[in-house]
């Protein structure tokens, strides 16, 4: 046996007898963002690789994406139930996203956060080239990067944070307005509230989308993807099922998880990209019933935070069934939608606790089955046949494709295969797409992004108060032992003490590791020798032109605009530079007063 074949048993040799290392299985993330909404030209880069693609509205975005947005463009992502707004020409990472942090990096450009909520022991921290600001209360906020003067400012509308830097931390609360120069926050200027510009204005109109949705009856917040159903369908009571929403747009011979394609995202797999505008949420939450010939979403309990699944189906194949449905060269991979009350068995390891909540979070299921299911998967048994499926036999819920179409993210409809009765009762259920992925399905459907950062952007360093996990590997370092485990996501080896117990990691980030015995800069005062003589210059950024689509009639009323504190009047821009004026000959005269 050669030296280079005994290295996988070397390896876990080492697991077993060096306590430093340990093989965990760590469980994913009970959230992602989804892309709300965007305006002008945007692009995002995968997890792990350099490729800038043009954004997919419904991709999941995970840990380690980044995020740009050009000249005079805007978007929105929503974390659970925070949202997070890029405005022009803007550079993020999700640096660390999951249960219990959300921590942003801005190299450079204008983000607004509308925190509706924290949970016990969650935070969200925005790491930046001058300072780590960390939120600590709902509310509204808004952070300017500005890369040329180096300098970072930080708006409070509403809510409370600190500032962290060197040796140094600034406490912020509502009402708030600080530009911070340099990185022990000792040099900084403190301003009235700003007036909002168009990008503040944007934000305010989305905001109020998300707070007036009718569909926030019948679901959580944290349930992604939520405003997007009011629009595109209806909810109705059913005495079986509950509350039930019902697409009113959808071909006829329309199935859950059909209209769409699959990408490859560590650490759960194989995950579905809905084409529908609303097609976010039902297709990572909650199950599918077929009532009188239609399709229905039914959503987990309310009163539950909702837990993030890569797609909620069973895979229908086996050799049998490959052969009487044979493409070529290419052997078919089928799914159907979950339906209500059962389990959904995961194709990536996972804790007993995570394996209830995903469950239970999405469902209302039986504590036995929950049990026994589990049991099953946890002695690593892939064969989902053992359950009855309820939607298995529904007339037209399983789609098939060939594989190739599968794994190289193409549109599932337009590769279709018909599937008779008997096949659809023939094949054999699993948990897992046995299909290794390429290239192709870890960057998906988008196309190659006419927008991207700058080199600079990207190798911009900055600091953080908590230390992220190390980078994602490239596909490449993964594709060898992917293709060895087909379907099957990467296993991670992991100090005790977790994936981020280095302060600093081959990223462009410094970890702030002095936390303790720090300067109250806010207390201590500012060390700028001459202070600015207008306290109320606005904040250093461009000032876009108002979209076409915030016209006069639906700019923020005075109840919206109230929120804010001295926001203009929503009439025009015109006015208000005309009233800036006349306040400035104000000053004037008093100062050329005797």
């Amino acid at each position: 046996m050669s030296f280079a074949s005994r290295l996988p048993a070397f390896g876990v040799l080492m697991v077993l007898l060096c306590p430093a290392l340990q093989v965990q299985a760590v469980d994913p993330s009970g959230r992602v963002a989804r892309l709300n909404h965007v305006l002008g030209e945007a692009s995002y880069s995968p997890a792990g690789e350099d490729a800038w693609l043009q954004v997919v509205r419904n991709r999941p975005l995970i840990q380690g994406d980044r995020l740009w947005t050009d000249a005079d463009a805007r978007l929105e992502l929503q974390v659970g139930s925070a949202a997070v707004r890029l405005g022009p020409e803007t550079s993020l990472e999700l640096l660390t996203l999951d249960d219990r942090i959300a921590q942003l990096e801005v190299t450079e450009g204008t983000i607004n956060l509308r925190v509706r909520r924290l949970y016990r022991g969650q935070s969200i921290e925005v790491a930046t080239p001058t300072l780590a600001f960390t939120i600590e209360r709902a509310g509204r906020y808004r952070i300017d990067v500005d890369p040329a003067d180096q300098l970072t400012t930080i708006v409070v509308w509403e809510g409370a944070g600190t500032a962290w830097g060197d040796g140094a931390n600034y406490p912020l609360q509502g009402g708030d307005n600080v530009r911070f120069f340099d990185t022990d926050l000792r040099d900084y200027e403190a301003y009235d509230l700003p007036q909002a510009d168009a990008f503040d204005r944007y934000c305010m109109e989305r905001d109020r989308r998300l707070d007036r949705s009718p569909s926030l009856r019948f679901v959580g917040d944290d349930v992604v993807g939520y405003a997007d159903l009011d629009e595109y369908g209806r909810w109705s009571s059913d005495v079986n099922y509950g509350n039930v929403w019902y697409p009113s747009q959808v071909a006829r011979d329309w199935a859950p998880y059909r209209d769409g394609h699959w990408v490859w995202q560590e650490p759960w797999g194989w995950t579905w990209v809905d084409n529908a505008p609303w097609g976010f949420a039902p297709s990572h939450y909650g199950r599918w019933v077929s009532v009188s010939n239609r399709w229905g979403w039914i959503p987990g309990p309310r009163n539950l935070r909702a837990t993030y699944a890569p797609a909620l189906v069973a895979f229908v194949g086996g050799r049998d069934w490959s052969l009487s449905l044979s493409y070529g060269n290419s052997a078919p991979i089928g799914w159907f939608p979950l339906g209500p009350r059962e389990a959904y068995v995961p194709s990536y390891r996972a804790s007993r606790e995570y394996f209830t909540r995903v469950n239970v979070n999405n469902t209302v299921i039986n504590n036995t089955t929950i049990t026994n299911v589990y049991n099953n998967y946890s002695g690593g048994n892939t064969n989902a046949g053992q359950i009855t499926y309820a939607n298995r036999t529904v007339a037209g819920a399983v789609t098939a494709v060939p594989s190739e179409v599968f794994v190289n993210a193409r549109p599932v409809r337009q590769a279709m295969m018909n599937i008779d009765r008997r096949a659809v009762t023939s094949g054999e259920i699993s948990r897992i797409a046995p299909i290794a992925p390429s290239y192709r399905s870890v960057l998906g459907a988008g196309k190659e992004g006419a927008a991207q950062p700058s080199r600079a952007a990207l190798d911009r360093r900055v600091m953080a108060r908590s230390a992220p996990p190390p980078e994602a590997a490239p596909f490449v370092a993964r594709e060898r032992e992917l293709k060895r485990n087909p379907g099957r996501a990467s296993e991670v080896v992991v100090s005790p003490a977790g994936p981020a117990a280095t302060a600093d990691s081959a990223r462009q980030v410094r970890v702030i590791t002095d936390q303790r015995a720090r300067v109250n800069a806010r207390e201590a005062g500012s060390t700028r020798s001459e202070a600015r003589p207008d306290a109320r210059t606005p904040i250093a950024v461009p000032t876009d032109a108002v979209p076409p689509e915030e016209t006069r009639s639906n700019r923020p009323d005075r109840s919206s605009r109230d929120q804010m504190r001295d926001a203009p009047d929503a009439d025009s821009d015109e006015a208000s530079e005309e009233k800036d004026k006349r306040n400035n000959r104000k000053e004037r005269k008093r100062d050329d007063a005797p």
